[in-house]
């Protein structure tokens, strides 16, 4: 963990019947068709199948962005009904804040909370090895630098389930192993 100051367990997660599609010009496209899952606390899910098949949409769901049409998403037997900070997804594109420079990214979801806890982002920059970079602005960083200022950013939120959509896609072959050592 990056920052210690709230340690909670990891949520378990329940996935009950989800179905869920899409309006298409076209007309309507099921993406999830009675999808049923339980993962229990600190259960670590890999998601696999080929592009299109609902992979993302089912992060979405369980991140709270979107609703199913129908089932339920229950996090620790509480139903899923909006975002929360207990439950942090990374996407694959790292959306970093360009007004924002590499720490303020990081710190985003502290500053959002008005938590003080320039420890927590240090370690945070050390761990996704950005220590010469911490002041630069995201115009400045590669692709793959700016993926690890976004796990940065999410990890120092701890969240108690982390969702994770093709996060390392953009890093290069060492610096993806060595993330996936941290993650």
């Amino acid at each position: 963990m990056v920052n210690s100051t709230h340690p909670e367990p990891p949520l378990g997660l329940t996935l009950s019947h989800i179905h869920h599609s899409y309006d298409l010009p076209s007309g309507p496209r099921l993406v999830l068709d009675d999808v049923s899952l339980d993962v229990e606390p600190g259960e670590f899910i890999a998601l696999i199948g080929p592009s299109g098949c609902g992979k993302s949409t089912l992060l979405r769901l369980v991140a709270g962005l979107e609703a199913p049409d129908a089932g339920a998403l229950l996090a620790d037997g509480r139903p899923i009904t909006e975002p929360d900070p207990s439950r942090i997804i990374m996407f694959q594109d790292p959306t970093l804040y360009p007004w924002r420079t590499v720490r303020g990214n990081i710190s985003l979801g502290l500053d959002i909370r008005k938590e003080k806890d320039p420890e927590a982002i240090d370690a945070a920059i050390r761990l996704v090895g950005l220590e010469e970079f911490s002041g630069a602005w995201p115009h400045q960083l590669s692709g793959g630098m700016a993926q690890r200022v976004a796990l940065a950013r999410a990890l120092i939120n701890n969240p108690r389930l982390l969702l994770l959509d093709e996060p390392l896609g953009k890093l290069d072959s060492l610096t993806r192993l060595a993330m996936q050592t941290e993650l």
